[in-house]
């Protein structure tokens, strides 16, 4: 009911009560379509997540360095009880000073492979991301070609911001709502372009192995660990069962050629 007062001509004032209805069914629904809207594309869909990556370097260290060293190391022939069996060399992988020195497509085409596990137990785990990292990049080491002296590169690794930066950042979850993983366990290959085929790497050659050389726990011998720092968004390396980080200048990440048993 609303009322209503009219004054006609400056006499008596009265009063018109006149039913009007009035409906607030509808008020607001709008407001409950786009509520109704937004809970049905979540349904449907899905809670969105921050896919977004960051880029985590290596951890600084010493005199505040942040370089990154890795050195690989193949299997030269020789007596698998001996350390010295396994060089710094391309040469040992079969490629020829020449191949090296000129950069031929089956060694330019080869590269190291470090992918990154969740965890160590191979029945389980996923590979999260690779890092590659060419032949080209790397340190040079003295040869010969028809007797002239030259320079070849060699598979070992100082990684910084300047000079070779492949596969010196992590680049990973920048929010670890939906993939809570800090740490991972990486592993390492070597792809032969001449071959066609990979070459696993060990973290420790195989002259360490007491008894037979060919059965060892793997979970031992092929696996670093690298943990992100997200206060500090920086990464470290570590051997998977101490506390010591590897990858420093003076104490390098090694990998050594795994020498399958005789066929």
């Amino acid at each position: 009911m609303s009322k209503y007062i009219f004054t006609q001509n400056g006499l008596e004032t009265f009063n018109i009560n006149v039913p009007i209805q009035s409906t607030w069914d509808f008020e607001g629904l709008d407001d409950a379509i786009d509520e109704y809207e937004e809970r049905a594309i979540a349904e449907v869909v899905g809670v969105g997540y921050d896919f977004e990556v960051d880029r985590f370097p290596h951890s600084p260290y010493g005199n505040n360095q942040t370089d990154i060293n890795y050195e690989f190391y193949f299997f030269s022939g020789g007596s698998l009880n001996t350390e010295s069996s396994w060089q710094i060399s391309y040469l040992g992988e079969g490629f020829t000073t020449q191949d090296v020195y000129y950069y031929s497509n089956k060694f330019t085409r080869s590269f190291f492979k470090l992918d990154f596990y969740d965890t160590v137990d191979e029945k389980r785990q996923k590979n999260y991301f690779t890092i590659i990292l060419p032949t080209q990049q790397g340190d040079v080491m003295p040869a010969q070609i028809s007797e002239t002296p030259v320079y070849i590169r060699k598979p070992k690794y100082k990684l910084d911001y300047i000079g070779d930066k492949e596969g010196f950042f992590i680049y990973w979850l920048k929010n670890l709502e939906f993939i809570p993983i800090n740490t991972f366990y990486m592993t390492a290959k070597f792809y032969n372009a001449s071959t066609g085929q990979f070459t696993k790497m060990m973290n420790k050659p195989q002259s360490t192995i007491n008894g037979n050389k060919y059965e060892f726990d793997q979970i031992t011998y092929f696996y670093y660990r690298v943990v992100l720092n997200y206060v500090d968004q920086n990464y470290s390396v570590l051997p998977l069962f101490s506390q010591n980080r590897v990858g420093l200048s003076g104490q390098p990440i090694k990998w050594y050629e795994y020498v399958n048993p005789p066929a």
